[in-house]
This record gives C-alpha cells, sequence and structure tokens, in this order.
C-alpha cells in the first residue's frame, strides 16, 4: 500500500500502510480509513498484538491505500460512528447492532469475519465459573471500558467495574480485586499467556456472545467495493490454509476461532 507521511504516524514498516495515533490526522481522500481499537495487548497503537499481526494479513497492499489509525476502543467506536466513511476493525456489524451501539445497520456494510470470538465470563483459578446470569448476584464484574457488558447483563444484580487495559482488567481477577471478569477469547488468552498464567476457568455452556469479527464500514460505494475486494482476499486465505495456520502459529484451536461464515 502507498504510504504518505503524517504526523505522529508510526511509520511504514507497520505494514506499509499509513499508521497514526493522532483522531482524522491528514486522512487521505482517496484511501480507506480504518479506525482500530487500542485494547491494550492484543491491538497496541505501536503495532504490535495478535489483532495487528492479522491485519498484516488481511489488508494488503493489494486492496490500494489504507490509512489505519489506531485509538482507544472507546475514542475508535465514537470516531466511527460520527463519521460517514470510516471503517472500524475489529467488530462486527451484528455485534453492533445487538449491544445497540447502531440503530440503522442498513448504512452500515460487514467483511467476512476474520476469526470467531466468543465473549466468556471467567472465575478465579480453583471456583466454580457462573452457569447463567443467575449466577452473578452481588458480585463485581470487571469489564472493558466502552464495550456493552453491562447493557448485556442489565437485570443481573451484578455490580459493573469497566477498566480501560485489558491486562489491567486480567491482574484485577488474578489479585482478587473482583469477583468475575467478563473477557474475549481469543483475546484473554494472549492476556493471561503475557501474565505468565493459565486460563481461568469458564462455563464452556455459558457465552455472552459469540461474534465473527472483521471489518464494518458506513455503506458506501468506495467502500462496497473495497469490502468485495476484502472478503475476496480473505476467502483466498481461508481456502489456501494460510489462515488456519496462523492461527495455529499463535497457540490458537482453528475449531474455535476459524471464520464459521460463508
Amino acid at each position: 500500500m502507498a504510504f504518505k507521511p503524517v504526523r505522529r504516524a508510526l511509520g511504514a514498516a507497520f505494514f506499509g500502510m499509513f499508521v497514526s495515533t493522532t483522531p482524522q490526522a491528514c486522512v487521505a481522500t482517496d484511501s480507506t480509513h480504518i479506525l482500530g481499537t487500542d485494547w491494550g495487548l492484543t491491538l497496541k497503537s505501536d503495532g504490535s498484538g495478535f489483532y495487528n499481526e492479522l491485519a498484516r494479513m488481511v489488508l494488503p497492499s493489494a486492496l490500494g491505500e489504507i490509512d489505519y489509525e489506531i485509538l482507544p476502543y472507546k475514542r475508535a467506536k465514537r470516531a466511527f460512528l460520527e463519521s460517514k466513511t470510516s471503517c472500524l476493525y475489529p467488530n462486527s456489524l451484528d455485534y453492533l447492532v445487538t449491544t445497540g451501539a447502531i440503530d440503522n445497520p442498513e448504512s452500515y456494510i460487514g467483511s467476512r469475519s476474520v476469526v470467531a470470538a466468543q465473549s466468556r465470563i471467567f472465575s478465579p483459578h480453583g471456583t466454580r465459573p457462573p452457569a447463567n446470569v443467575g449466577d452473578l448476584q452481588g458480585l463485581r464484574v470487571a469489564y472493558a471500558l466502552g464495550s456493552d457488558v453491562a447493557n448485556l447483563l442489565q437485570g443481573s444484580g451484578a455490580y459493573f467495574v469497566a477498566v480501560s487495559d485489558e491486562v489491567g482488567k486480567a491482574r484485577m481477577l488474578l489479585e482478587g480485586r473482583t469477583d468475575l471478569l467478563v473477557a474475549v477469547l481469543p483475546d484473554a488468552k494472549f492476556v493471561f499467556d503475557s501474565l505468565g498464567k493459565e486460563l481461568p476457568p469458564y462455563d464452556v455452556d455459558y457465552s455472552l456472545d459469540s461474534t465473527e469479527i472483521g471489518l464494518v464500514c458506513h455503506k458506501t460505494e468506495k467502500n462496497r467495493a473495497f469490502i468485495h475486494a476484502f472478503d475476496q482476499h480473505l476467502k483466498a486465505l481461508i481456502d489456501s490454509g494460510k489462515l488456519r495456520t496462523f492461527l495455529i502459529s499463535k497457540g490458537l484451536d482453528p475449531k474455535d476461532h476459524m471464520p464459521h461464515q460463508e
């Protein structure tokens, strides 16, 4: 992809595309503007993390010039919703609709999924994780700032604690500063690996949400064409086995995290 030097750009070495941490900084009108959501470990503003590595694979130079702007999750989501031409990564149209973030899905377009994710509720090591919403009554639940967990679990009787960093959120559970942790797999695996800890227990039959994560864009003619090209490239990665190999190289089970949608 063509690279254009801009204020506070992180450099062409990231993936040969424009990368910025300044909101709306010098976004080229002929490029595709993608807002990356900085969660902390798995998608960092310095270009590291699982989702940035995945982006290098699914956003190749053949797709044209891309302005990839990484912002804190809540700010990236707000900037995306206020824009009329940008895209959001990683996310899904179904999730944004289900959680009430958008009420006009006809104005957006979603890509094929790049990874399958599940939102789980983890409990401390050596304890029994909740099996249903009734098990949350009176407990402290840590979740990601800017996500819609509190809305999804409205009426549960839980006390919610919003945390801005996914590693900090995990430490809260490990240190007993929260009773439960809501986190997404595969993200949680990388977080606890970084802390040298086993993944805490969760009920395999209880998931808040199963999401096919990809790109979500405002529905413009330009973005329609971009999503079409993106989907074709992603299909080639799936058919060739390259995406499966990438997931395995990261210690993930393709059975759980390969995209399921056609």
